[in-house]
């Protein structure tokens, strides 16, 4: 792992929201739970293909991402994608939020760890797409979690 200057800026730029949500968030012992920003570099999406959906795992030390793509609307009208993410402090985050470097950010509720196309801000969702496809420095950020990522490549292929 490397230090990078976008992840000092993800620092400097969430520490209010960090700071909050530890505030928010106390361990049964009564201390303040959360964990210093993690940068994962030199790692590389990977990619499958599921029930006819395009799959796309981003792995690393404690983390990882999952985005599934529907750009045919292969099981009907209703788009099937999904965006997984496990982080080093909750495996299975509530909320968190996408932030590129150019500021661009897109925020999802998530369910086990998992936000639904179906049932996310199309705009976030759009957000999070393009991150994805043109970024190979960008980060994810859930109340305990600060998590910025070093791609060598950007997301490739089609996605909505």
């Amino acid at each position: 792992m490397r230090h990078s200057s976008f992840g000092a800026f993800i620092v400097s730029t969430l520490m209010p929201f960090a700071l909050q949500a530890q505030q928010e968030t106390v361990t049964q012992k009564g201390t303040v739970a959360g964990a210093a920003p993690v940068v994962i570099s030199d790692v590389t999406w990977s990619h499958t293909l599921q029930r006819g959906l395009p799959v796309h795992d981003l792995e690393g030390p404690g983390a990882s991402l999952q985005l599934v793509c529907d750009p045919d609307r292969v099981f009907g009208p209703q788009p099937n994608g999904s965006f997984a993410v496990t982080l080093p402090q909750e495996r299975a985050p509530a909320r968190i939020v996408v932030l590129a470097q150019t500021g661009e950010q897109a925020a999802f509720e998530l369910e086990d760890g998992r936000a639904l196309q179906t049932k996310a801000d199309p705009d976030a969702w759009a957000t999070l797409v393009a991150i994805l496809g043109s970024s190979t420095e960008f980060a994810v950020v859930s109340a305990h979690d600060a998590v910025t990522w070093n791609v060598s490549e950007v997301l490739a292929g089609p996605c909505e």
